[in-house]
């Protein structure tokens, strides 16, 4: 990433809010945080953009530091544990729009985030697109890679 200054700016209020801290504490795939996972997806997105002209960073950035943003521990098995990977995008997508100011199209890019999970929520920008698929770049990554291994916020900033 060349413009870490223009990440910073469209992401500070999110990385400085208590609410998205709270991200730390809640795990996504293995020992990685919620928090760990978005912002490697944010800034894998973000660099995957940052030259272009005809994409909005600063949503990319948003959207996928929010793309997880569902505030619950999933992993305890019953109903949440089975449909998780299908509802979160949505409850996520809700959650950012109550906590942070996030426009239509974020929103969008957060509720879609997860296709083909999601068969029927298909991404609609260029923006859902890429981070739908850095998502899944990152995911693959923290799981496949890094399975089974204590993993820490430097560790993952080295899958980048």
């Amino acid at each position: 990433m060349k413009n870490r200054a223009l990440f910073n700016e469209y992401s500070k209020d999110i990385l400085n809010s208590s609410i998205f801290a709270q991200c730390k504490t809640i795990y996504s795939h293995g020992s990685i945080s919620i928090y760990d996972h978005s912002l490697a997806v944010a800034e894998l997105s973000f660099s995957m953009v940052e030259q272009s002209r005809t994409v909005d960073k600063k949503c990319v950035v948003r959207a996928a530091l929010l793309h997880d943003f569902f505030l619950y521990e999933w992993h305890i098995p019953g109903i949440r544990y089975l449909v998780h990977g299908w509802a979160h995008p949505a409850i996520a997508a809700k959650k950012a729009r109550e906590f942070f100011a996030v426009s239509d199209k974020e929103y969008l890019c957060i509720k879609t985030h997860m296709w083909p999970w999601t068969l029927f929520h298909l991404p609609r920008s260029r923006e859902a697109w890429i981070i739908s698929l850095a998502d899944k770049i990152v995911a693959f990554k923290e799981t496949v890679l890094y399975r089974g291994k204590r993993r820490t916020l430097q560790d993952i900033a080295s899958l980048r």
